[in-house]
């Protein structure tokens, strides 16, 4: 576990943007129904927001998405396909796609995080955890409060 204390710099209220659900067919369980949450993302954002200076790792292709998932949704244990990422920034080897996962609150009651086999709970607001795209993860919102995290996707060469 890492943490983005003293680093995270929102300039507005994620709480208050524009979620969109956005179809996944990996999750998706009708087309009017889905496990997955909505998400507000730099494409959504088209530039209205720059979050740069969020990439302390010094990823290539840089990209962020905010992640709401309501009470009794969950998602289920997986890896990312990273197929709309790889399609846009077209990056061939998808081994080195990262992906850092930000919570953005304390930790609730109902709120979950599976992570390379352990089962996460009671995170800090700046608690985040990396992987890549062979790292099994899931989670869920079997609270009663909205669970908030923040994506961060970009490449390493390294």
């Amino acid at each position: 576990m890492d943490s983005f204390n003293n680093i995270i710099n929102i300039p507005f209220d994620f709480r208050k943007l524009e979620y969109q659900f956005l179809p996944d067919r990996y999750f998706e369980v009708s087309k009017t129904n889905s496990l997955c949450g909505d998400i507000y993302n730099d494409k959504i954002d088209d530039g209205k927001n720059d979050l740069s200076h969020l990439n302390i790792k010094g990823w290539k292709n840089f990209a962020w998405a905010f992640y709401r998932l309501s009470p009794g949704r969950w998602l289920p244990p997986h890896v990312d396909h990273f197929e709309n990422y790889s399609r846009f920034y077209k990056v061939d080897d998808k081994s080195k796609i990262k992906r850092t996962l930000v919570f953005l609150e304390d930790w609730k009651p109902g709120h979950v995080f599976g992570f390379d086999k352990q089962v996460i709970l009671g995170w800090k607001a700046n608690d985040s955890y990396t992987w890549n795209s062979d790292t099994e993860h899931w989670g869920g919102n079997f609270g009663e409060d909205l669970r908030y995290t923040l994506q961060l996707t970009g490449t390493d060469d390294s």
